[in-house]
């Protein structure tokens, strides 16, 4: 039997691997208190902006479609209070400079708090 001509294939181009969220775990984790403090507060903005138009939505989707967004950037977030006028997610990291926790709380119609805990204690932002 005669040898196989050596074909190879082209390499399959590559797709750029997406930029990392700037919610990801990591930047709440590795952040000063300062950073940490910019993305509760940028966090919040997005928040209830999007409770500020439910246009297509309901108030109860926006805040589960919230909770899945930041899952995908990492946050292995759960809810552990639900009702018809509120939601509170929370995960929490156990790392060897201490404890942290994310909350998200959201009261209808438009009420945001977006709270970092650390063993330092605790950094909070709220939308009306």
């Amino acid at each position: 039997m005669p040898p196989r001509p050596d074909r190879k294939r082209p390499p399959k181009p590559q797709k750029p691997s997406p930029a990392p969220s700037p919610f990801a775990p990591a930047a709440f984790l590795k952040g000063s208190p300062e950073a940490v403090r910019e993305l509760c507060e940028r966090l919040a903005d997005i928040a209830h902006a999007r409770f500020s138009d439910l246009t297509g939505t309901t108030w109860e989707r926006t805040g589960t479609d919230l909770a899945q967004q930041l899952r995908g950037a990492g946050h292995d977030l759960t809810s552990f209070d639900a009702a018809d006028d509120l939601q509170e997610w929370q995960t929490t990291y156990y790392h060897t400079r201490g404890t942290f926790s994310l909350l998200l709380a959201f009261r209808a119609p438009t009420s945001v708090e977006v709270t970092w805990r650390s063993d330092d204690g605790a950094i909070s932002a709220r939308r009306p």
